[in-house]
């Protein structure tokens, strides 16, 4: 399998900020807010605010500050803080997104808290994707690889629950 270096700019059509929202503000709710936690899948509280917000779903979202670099993938609907960067593009499947959220976690390594992701920085880096015969990005390959760790996933839990291991 090849592999080729690819900007997130080429890969994801929108790529987008979410928007400040002080804890003060903050309505109790059910809509996930996703900030720059490491864990939780970047959930960092459920709130109810519907005006100034941005909300997302079927993304990835990247931590710009904190936990800087730490990608989630989303399939559900949230509201981004402005501690995190959505990117996404239309008709990608959640296995195209888990695959490229585990790939770009590399880039971590060159951001830190004096260091911020910004909209530029984003645009401007780089990821490693296998790629086809043809150059292009394999998303055929890395839907299959991840739906196949999801399955075996399954099955392990499902075996172990069932004491058919």
């Amino acid at each position: 399998m090849k592999w080729a270096e690819f900007y997130l700019s080429d890969i994801f059509t929108n790529i987008q900020r979410g928007k400040r929202i002080k804890t003060a503000d903050h309505i109790t709710g059910n809509i996930p807010y996703v900030s720059s936690s490491a864990i939780n899948n970047g959930v960092d509280n459920f709130i109810g605010n519907s005006s100034n917000v941005r909300k997302f779903h079927d993304c990835i979202t990247i931590a710009n500050s904190g936990s800087v670099g730490k990608t989630f993938f989303h399939e559900y609907e949230f509201i981004a803080s402005d501690h995190v960067t959505s990117m996404k593009t239309e008709g990608m499947s959640k296995y195209i997104y888990e695959f490229i959220a585990v790939t770009s976690q590399r880039i971590r390594e060159k951001y830190s808290f004096n260091r911020e992701i910004n909209e530029p920085r984003i645009k401007r880096e780089k990821i490693m994707l296998p790629i086809t015969s043809t150059g292009q990005p394999d998303w055929q390959f890395m839907h299959d690889f991840m739906k196949s760790i999801t399955e075996n996933l399954y099955l392990q839990y499902l075996q172990t629950k069932t004491g058919k291991a």
